[in-house]
Parts: structure tokens; sequence; C-alpha cells
């Protein structure tokens, strides 16, 4: 009676090894499909590729729930939503700083027109320029010119 011990002690190590033999078949191309599409996604990361890395991080996530590349995607994801949320929270203060200073501008435009508007007209007189003084002109000094003879002149007839 010593043999049937023996022989349930060999069915249940045999039981053990056939489900580790079966896990590991399974399990390991799995895990080396997960592996490769976790190192698509940190490429995809690097080359600032966010949508296409997410696709391939919640891909992990969710067909292969239960590998160490499934635990890094999730982490992976958790870090990539942070980065987006602190990117965004840094672009709205820099668009309210923006904000700010051209509310500014245009309340100093208002200001300004309004004073031009509630500014007393202003009455201008034009005056015509002086007018400019003429040229003097060289006198010349007459020549003195000979008595002429007076000639009669006679008229053709015709």
């Amino acid at each position: 009676m010593k043999v049937r011990p023996l022989l349930y002690l060999t069915a249940f190590v045999a039981a053990i090894l056939g489900a580790t033999a079966a896990y590991l078949a399974l399990s390991v191309p799995n895990d080396l499909r997960a592996d490769a599409l976790l190192k698509e996604a940190r490429k995809d990361l690097t080359d600032g590729n966010n949508d296409k890395a997410r696709e391939s991080l919640s891909k992990i996530m969710l067909q292969y729930p239960r590998t160490d590349a499934a635990a890094a995607a999730t982490v992976a994801l958790w870090s990539l939503g942070r980065k987006e949320r602190d990117d965004l929270a840094r672009e709205i203060a820099v668009l309210r700083t923006q904000n700010q200073r051209q509310a500014q501008i245009v309340s100093n435009l208002q200001r300004t027109v309004t004073a031009v508007q509630n500014a007393p007209p202003k009455v201008v007189t034009v005056q015509a320029p002086a007018p400019k003084p003429a040229p003097a002109k060289k006198v010349t000094p007459k020549k003195k010119t000979s008595p002429k003879k007076k000639t009669t002149t006679r008229r053709r007839r015709r």
C-alpha cells in the first residue's frame, strides 16, 4: 500500500508540471507580443506621435492584461496623460497673460478715444503764407542810340 501514495504524488507533480508547461506555452508568446507593442509605443512617444502611442498602450492593456508590458503600459499612459495636462496648463497660463495684456491695451485705447471725443473742438485759423518778395529785377542800362532819321515810306501802287 505504499505504492498508492507514490502514485498520487507522481500524478500531482505531473499535473503541476503540465500546468506550468501550458502556462508558459500560452503566456510567453503573449509576453513577446506585448513587449514588441510596448517598444513600438515607446518609439512613437519619442517621435512625438502621442495618439499612436496611446493606441498601442491601450491595446497592450486590453489584449495582454496579465503581462509585465501591461503594467508598464499603464504607467506610460498615466505619465502621458499627466504630461499633456501640464502642457495644457502652461498653454492656458500663457493665453491668460496674453488676454490680460490685450485687455489692458483695449482699455487704454478706449480711454484715448473717449478723451478725444470729449475734448473741446479746436478752432483752427489758417493764415495765408506771407507773399514772397519778388526778386529784384536787374536794371540794365539802356544803350545810347543815335537819333534816327525820319524816313518816309512810300506806298506802292497796285
